[in-house]
């Protein structure tokens, strides 16, 4: 049976919905704190990927949609509700009542830019909210531009085998995984619990090194000997999964 390209795109998490992803606008998408998906239970806004977790509903949902689709606005937990995300992003339905925070606050920030990123709405981070510049004449940090995009990273995987397919070794395979035990590409979480004995195929012990890189490494396989996270094909296929599967990466 043929699997489609939408069945293959599907394979690295199970049960985790893909978007189309786009090139991080800024680092702070990257650094977000919240994990949670949309309608997933939330005590507060940093609980969830959108900066907004329903004021009334206490689910997390997108930072716009919820001023006006039963959630109560955002901030749940705080005594009144805010549009904070919203705003940051230069949107203006703004439930009534709400009371704004500090717009600059790295949370806020870092869930604009994951929504920016998400949508591809604009999105200019706030002059307080970014790292702080090295001072002048400071040659020592390489600026930011020095380090890959992930979209550029990603592109060089697209041309690697897909999911199921045979595979010598994990540089075969577009999320940089051919499973330990069964000689097939494979996401590189699923591999560590699915059967495929991890990643790592042709070598002496498996590996977990994308999954590790993509802040997964609590679900590694026993036995699993992480290699060199910087290798320019690991963090070439970290890219590329994170992409596939809107998953957070920072190149190093």
């Amino acid at each position: 049976m043929k699997f489609s390209a939408t069945f293959v795109a599907l394979s690295i998490f199970i049960g985790v919905a893909v978007v189309q992803a786009h090139e991080l606008p800024s680092r702070f998408a990257g650094q977000r704190r919240g994990t949670q998906f949309v309608t997933g239970p939330c005590t507060q806004d940093s609980d969830c990927q959108q900066g907004c977790c329903g004021f009334s509903s206490g689910k997390c949902a997108g930072p716009a949609v919820a001023q006006s689709n039963g959630s109560g606005g955002c901030g749940h937990g705080s005594t009144s509700p805010n549009c904070n995300v919203a705003k940051a992003l230069g949107l203006s339905d703004c439930i009534a009542g709400a009371v704004n925070g500090n717009l600059a606050d790295p949370g806020v920030q870092t869930a604009a830019a994951f929504v920016a990123n998400l949508d591809n709405l604009p999105f200019t981070p706030a002059a307080g909210g970014a790292a702080a510049a090295p001072p002048a004449g400071n040659n020592a940090a390489a600026p930011t531009s020095a380090v890959p995009s992930i979209s550029s990273l990603a592109a060089l995987q697209t041309a690697k085998k897909v999911v199921f397919t045979a595979c010598a070794s994990d540089s075969e395979c577009q999320q940089g995984c051919c499973g330990f035990t069964s000689g097939k590409c494979a996401g590189p979480a699923v591999a560590q619990t699915n059967g495929s004995g991890g990643c790592g195929h042709g070598g002496a012990a498996p590996n977990c090194d994308v999954a590790t890189l993509l802040g997964l490494k609590s679900q590694c396989i026993a036995g699993a000997v992480p290699g060199d996270l910087n290798a320019a094909a690991t963090q070439q296929a970290a890219a590329f999964a994170s992409q596939l599967d809107n998953i957070p990466f920072t190149p190093s």
